[in-house]
């Protein structure tokens, strides 16, 4: 029985996290047929989403956006990525193809890539893309202005790879926008579908930290990009313990601090297990953290066009605060985590989309 292909954008983790549902689901409803991932994610990050019964292969480089950081977008070196991909197009659907072919799949999911949508047309390969966004809306807001002015970069190749990448979201069998999301208005085969988010195990992180029960423990994480966060001179809010990144510059007394690895769990659980998620506007941040009644403070990145979507969601379904971006590179998050405090600490009960995802699919897997 021919197998399920998954392709997953190595921008950051939302991607995988969003998948990692789905992915689930599938092998329930069909357990006769092989799911085979297909990333630049490394295979531990893979693993600790996914598991043995999942097959990882290693995909072909795929652009996207180039970040400065986790907040910051390098906007010339992504630009440049772009037009450079478009240009040797036939030749990028070409070795995605190649690998496609020895998988032979009945199907292929793309999260959101555009070029394995035309490598599985191409071979004739019914296709679908997932995703809370896609690469032609978000390159459109970060070159161009409400008044489609240019920001820099050539306007006419832009516009026209933008172009290109959404005819490839159109050609596919639907794009099922994931919420919450952006708008999409300019695909033709769009279909929303409910909050795709992992469930975590809830451990007892006091106790395997040494920690009093009063404190409130913080997990500081950005997603799956890196930023150095200097915590060495970081204001503490009292009464609190920090898990933070392994690669953070964290003070000489690390009593209030345990690096994430230390831990040696998985990120889902170690989020379910603490009270506040201190992370930038993302999906499988805000999504997950609903998900597992964990309170949320974001600090925001600029033009980035999914960001309103998220931020408006959050705030409605799950007690969350702004941290400004300065107070946040300062270290000063007493006002913010005191502001989020005061809020009802009530979560909305919502809705999942695996079952209405794999509506879509199952026509093609019978």
């Amino acid at each position: 029985m021919r197998p399920i292909a998954v392709a997953i954008s190595a921008h950051g983790y939302g991607h995988l996290g969003q998948c990692v549902p789905v992915v689930r689901a599938l092998q329930r409803r069909f357990p006769a047929r092989r799911v085979v991932v297909l990333s630049e994610i490394p295979p531990a990050v893979l693993r600790d989403f996914l598991d043995e019964s999942v097959e990882l292969v290693p995909a072909p480089a795929h652009v996207s956006i180039l970040m400065k950081d986790a907040l910051r977008v390098d906007l010339e070196a992504t630009s440049q990525a772009f037009l450079d991909w478009q240009n040797r197009y036939d030749e990028k659907v070409a070795a995605f193809a190649s690998v496609l072919r020895s998988i032979e799949p009945a199907l292929l999911l793309s999260n959101v890539d555009h070029t394995p949508l035309s490598a599985a047309r191409s071979l004739g390969i019914p296709a679908f893309a997932m995703c809370s966004l896609n690469w032609a809306d978000i390159l459109e807001s970060l070159f161009f202005d409400d008044a489609n002015e240019n920001l820099g970069a050539d306007a006419e190749a832009l516009t026209k790879v933008c172009h290109n990448i959404r005819a490839v979201y159109n050609s596919a069998e639907a794009f099922l926008r994931v919420s919450p999301g952006m708008g999409m208005q300019s695909l033709t085969n769009l279909h929303r579908v409910d909050v795709l988010a992992r469930e975590g195990e809830r451990y007892d992180l006091h106790k395997k930290l040494g920690v009093p029960e009063h404190h409130r423990l913080v997990l500081l994480s950005l997603g799956g990009i890196a930023q150095h966060l200097p915590l060495d001179r970081w204001t503490l809010p009292d009464d609190t313990h920090w898990i933070v990144p392994d690669n953070a510059c964290v003070p000489a007394d690390r009593s209030r601090m345990t690096p994430f690895n230390e831990l040696n769990m998985k990120f889902i659980d170690v989020m379910t297990s603490v009270d506040i998620l201190l992370t930038k506007p993302g999906y499988g941040s805000f999504c997950e953290a609903w998900r597992n009644q964990t309170s949320v403070l974001y600090v925001r990145r600029p033009r980035w066009a999914e960001e309103a979507a998220l931020v408006d969601w959050i705030q409605r379904h799950a007690p969350a605060q702004e941290v400004s971006l300065e107070a946040f590179e300062n270290g000063n998050i007493n006002d913010a985590m005191m502001a989020l405090l005061q809020r009802p600490a009530t979560f909305s009960s919502l809705a999942c989309g695996e079952s209405e995802v794999l509506n879509h699919l199952a026509p093609y897997l019978v």
